[in-house]
């Protein structure tokens, strides 16, 4: 990185020598670095512009986002023209403060800590309740959008990468057994379903929580937050945390659903939020949970059809096992409803 860190860094004011960076988490997106600068530590992170093409977006919704200070969020500094983003010749960079003492769930292994992340994502529920969603734009557009999703699907069965539509036929007839939901998700539209700004991307380790006693501290990674649904955060939650597999589990025959995680989940969203919820949504949040499963099925499965351009995988059919593993949960969801 030559010396970009400092370069960064000066821009949003910070100057002074840097003591130590290193990559720091295990996402996949950003390019993320924990830098030390005397007593004060850092996170920089550099935007990935092949997934978020269009900065200037995320940019405006981060604005909006941050015109209160609710407590949800790590502080983030700004340019001198009073910029959350940083663009130079190497990229577009941020800068925010590391939160000592603090920790990032990476699977629900535990029910106090689905409970508090989902009571922290209610808070943001809470929070942006008030906000006229048509100040902020889709950072990345149609992600949710499930007819767009079936279209997508189509496409890849026809133009299938050799060898792979054949071991497809199965998950595919089981993908179009569940077509109903974009159908019925259009009827709580036209009944009034309301639109939201949403985080959009509600995986446990978007939430810090303490380590001192695994209470919820802030929500992170906001450049998916953006016009949308409460059945978009709600619906990940569900998705990720009832059953105790990962989305590549080789075993299917393990993947099963918690109904004791489930009330944990709830409790703690309806906890924070209830009262800014309508009717619509709160009768049907078990509906949220098969949306959110049947689109990422959707995406897993025309991914592994278009030869593995879009997830990275770490084995062989990794794309086909993670579409397979997400139609069994939704076969399941279906059949139950805790």
């Amino acid at each position: 990185m030559m010396n970009t860190p400092s370069l960064v860094l000066s821009a949003f004011g910070i100057n002074g020598a840097i003591d130590k960076v290193a990559l720091f988490g295990s996402g996949h997106i950003n390019d993320t670095y924990k830098v030390q600068v005397a007593d004060h530590t850092y996170l920089l992170q550099k935007l990935n512009s092949k997934i978020f093409r269009e900065p200037s977006i995320i940019e405006n919704n981060k604005q909006q986002l941050f015109r209160a200070d609710p407590g949800l969020f790590v502080r983030c500094y700004k340019t001198s023209n009073d910029r959350i983003h940083h663009k130079n010749e190497t990229g577009v960079w941020r800068l925010m403060d590391f939160v000592l003492n603090a920790y990032a769930p990476e699977i629900a292994g535990q029910m106090n800590e689905v409970r508090e992340v989902a009571r922290g994502f209610g808070k943001f529920i809470v929070y942006t309740d008030t906000f006229n969603v048509e100040d902020f734009k889709e950072p990345i557009p149609d992600f949710h959008n499930l007819n767009w999703r079936l279209d997508q699907l189509e496409q890849a069965i026809q133009k299938a990468v050799k060898g792979r539509l054949e071991t497809s036929n199965g998950l595919i007839e089981r993908a179009g057994q569940f077509n109903w939901i974009a159908g019925r998700f259009q009827e709580l539209i036209d009944k009034g379903l309301p639109k939201r700004v949403c985080h959009n991307d509600t995986k446990l380790n978007n939430c810090l929580l303490s380590k001192k006693d695994q209470k919820f501290m802030y929500i992170i990674d906001l450049d998916t937050v953006g016009p949308g649904y409460m059945f978009f955060d709600f619906g990940d939650l569900m998705r990720t945390t009832l059953s105790p597999t990962p989305e590549g589990e080789a075993d299917e025959s393990l993947i099963h659903l918690r109904s004791d995680y489930y009330q944990a989940l709830k409790e703690g969203f309806m906890k924070s939020c209830e009262h800014v919820l309508s009717p619509i949504e709160t009768d049907n949040l078990w509906f949220a949970g098969l949306y959110m499963t049947y689109i990422t099925a959707l995406r897993f499965l025309t991914d592994y059809l278009n030869g593995d351009i879009y997830y990275k995988v770490s084995f062989e059919n990794e794309n086909w096992v993670r579409a397979r593993n997400q139609l069994k949960l939704l076969e399941l969801m279906e059949g139950s409803e805790f």
